[in-house]
């Protein structure tokens, strides 16, 4: 059982992968609903620094807004990704409503705002469809929506 302390912090990409396949196997075994949503930030002027703090700083802000049991992991500069126990109905929802949040907030970097680029995409469990599916198709529709102003 993971500690509710636990549950609140961001995982890496290593815990988030071992997650999503745990989950998975358990949403496969329980025919229940599972998604993988991936956001991602394009480069920014301020460079890496930057970019990796707003990451981190709207993961985290994701983390706040998603249900306790999800899991919100940071997947490297410029990218975090939420496992959600929900439908694509639901999860587009989640997504959409995590975006808005997101863009509405101004990220302060070292010379004023921040100006960020974000785009989303998910990819919803279905039969015979593994954590590496989950995470293929993510990588694939990758660059396909972008949250604009």
């Amino acid at each position: 059982m993971v500690e509710p302390r636990a549950r609140a912090e961001l995982v890496s990409r290593e815990v988030l992968a071992g997650r999503l396949r745990e989950e998975v196997s358990r949403a496969t075994r329980h025919r229940l609903p599972l998604a993988l949503l991936v956001f991602d930030f394009g480069p920014s002027r301020e460079g890496e620094r930057a970019l990796e703090q707003v990451t981190r700083a709207a993961a985290l802000l994701a983390r706040a807004v998603v249900r306790r049991d999800d899991v919100v992991g940071l997947l490297g500069a410029g990218a975090f990704a939420v496992v959600a126990n929900a439908t694509r109905e639901g999860a587009s929802a989640l997504a959409a409503h995590l975006a808005r949040q997101i863009k509405a907030v101004e990220f302060a970097g070292a010379d004023g705002p921040v100006p960020v680029e974000l785009r989303y995409t998910l990819a919803c469990l279905s039969e015979n469809v593994t954590a590496d599916d989950l995470l293929k198709q993510a990588r694939v529709a990758r660059a396909t929506l972008v949250v604009g102003d």
